[in-house]
């Protein structure tokens, strides 16, 4: 050793003392410095392969002592492993800055040191991967619950709970409407209670009446059960307070009183077309109708209680009458003079079939006379008709569909007589001839289709398979 506290430099011959003399003698002694320089070399080729293994001096092949005089400190594990935390607590610091779910949140001391995420509506979970040895955080946005008792509705508009409750059976309207007064002023709106279908329902005393006042224009009730009575007595119906918007109403064999039935209809007086097949009629029933001024069609088929008075009574009132279907009603005498007399000459359609002894050639031609642009005659099953009807009919320049099944005192050769008729499509002559003779009429009449309908259509509501529309409007939403 120097004066000056300088330690005596080591050489190379004492190193070289020192070592094993088991090693190979190819073996050379190598400088301290390169041994450091392979320890990090190694180190820093485990830094860049992922491994976390720490380095410390007992891994290497230099001495302490030799590090000390180097000027090169011991690393201590737990000093790595501080110099660790913060490397990693630092990288939590950059991953937390650049998630936009994390909030600041200021230590105990005041400094704003680290960002957690927020407590309302977000969760922390912790996760690493054992293949890269990395540790990350996982960040979940929870969906915010509801409070309780809150209601949401309240933030719509009418109009949009309109919207709403327009997909809602009108079952579950009339539920909704008992929550409260703004969803029962909503659930009563007209909008939603245009079109209703009741048919084959049954009804209690005075629901009729509440569904009227809601602004129903078209309503069938065909096949339903109507109970007395129709309208409690503080009705506003009655009352005329609230008018009556009616417009189409099917009762196609309906089971209802005639008093209930007159009361209905007589609270109803802006009918456009109206079904009352199978029902029993009253005076004061038939005086309801003709309070109609604007009807346009009538099927009174099969109906019972049809006097002359119910005839003059409603064809004074509805001279706008454009169909009329009256079949199988067991007209009397005087009735049919009525009929065939007082009709409208707007009338185009008619059905007067099933008079079987009471209607002849004469009322036919009264008939024509009155209604002229008739396009659809139903004259099926009247027995009293002769040949002179077909010379009747041909006088009529419009019409298009003629029925005479079941006549059998018109012979077959008169129906060549219609060969005359331009506008003739549709003959109805059904059980009166031969297969032969349908051949040969079907051969003088090319442009004419025998035979083709079995029913008549004339003012019924339904054809056909379709139920769930009246006269082709549609009765449900």
């Amino acid at each position: 050793m120097k004066q000056g506290g300088k330690k005596k430099p080591i050489q190379t011959a004492e190193i070289e003392k020192n070592c094993d003399k088991s090693v190979s003698p190819d073996c050379r002694p190598c400088p301290k410095r390169s041994k450091i320089s392979d320890s990090d070399e190694e180190l820093q080729e485990s830094v860049m392969s992922g491994n976390n293994k720490r380095w410390s001096a007992v891994e290497t092949d230099v001495e302490p002592e030799i590090l000390e005089d180097m000027g090169v400190g011991m690393l201590e594990d737990e000093g790595h492993g501080d110099g660790q935390k913060k490397q990693k607590r630092s990288l939590e610091q950059e991953s937390e800055l650049s998630s936009p779910l994390c909030e600041p949140v200021s230590e105990p001391n005041g400094n704003e040191s680290r960002l957690q995420p927020s407590q309302q509506g977000r969760s922390l979970d912790y996760r690493k991967n054992d293949e890269l040895g990395e540790d990350f955080f996982l960040y979940r946005r929870k969906q915010p619950m509801n409070l309780r008792g809150e209601d949401v509705f309240l933030k719509l508009s009418d109009e949009m709970v309109l919207m709403i409750f327009r997909w809602l059976p009108k079952n579950m309207l009339v539920r909704c409407s008992l929550v409260c007064k703004r969803w029962q002023r909503i659930a009563y709106d007209e909008v939603l209670w245009t079109r209703l279908d009741l048919g084959s329902r049954s009804l209690n005393p005075g629901n009729l009446g509440h569904v009227l006042i809601r602004g129903t224009i078209i309503l069938r009730l065909a096949q339903a059960e109507v109970s007395d009575p129709v309208f409690f007595s503080n009705c506003s119906l009655l009352t005329r307070e609230t008018p009556c918007k009616l417009q189409y109403l099917d009762l196609s064999m309906a089971v209802i009183s005639v008093k209930g039935l007159a009361d209905l209809l007589n609270v109803c007086k802006n009918l456009q077309k109206l079904s009352l097949e199978h029902c029993t009629l009253s005076d004061k029933a038939c005086a309801a109708i003709g309070q109609n001024h604007n009807l346009d069609v009538l099927n009174l088929s099969a109906c019972y209680g049809i006097t002359q008075g119910c005839i003059s009574n409603i064809l004074t009132g509805c001279r706008k009458l454009s169909a009329l279907n009256i079949a199988w009603t067991n007209l009397s005498l005087a009735a049919l003079n009525t009929l065939c007399t007082e009709l409208p000459r707007s009338l185009q359609r008619i059905n007067i079939s099933g008079c079987r002894k009471t209607l002849t050639d004469n009322h036919v031609r009264q008939l024509v006379t009155a209604c002229p642009e008739l396009v659809e005659l139903d004259l099926s099953d009247c027995t009293s008709l002769t040949s002179e009807t077909i010379s009747i009919v041909t006088k009529l320049d419009k019409i298009e569909y003629l029925a005479l099944s079941r006549c059998y005192s018109i012979t077959p050769a008169a129906y060549l007589q219609l060969s005359s008729v331009s506008s003739l499509m549709y003959l109805d002559v059904f059980n009166l001839m031969s297969e032969q003779s349908l051949a040969n009429l079907q051969d003088n009449l090319r442009e004419v289709d025998v035979n083709k309908f079995l029913f008549s259509s004339v003012a019924r509501p339904t054809v056909g398979i379709r139920r769930t529309s009246i006269w082709g409007l549609r009765v449900r939403d």
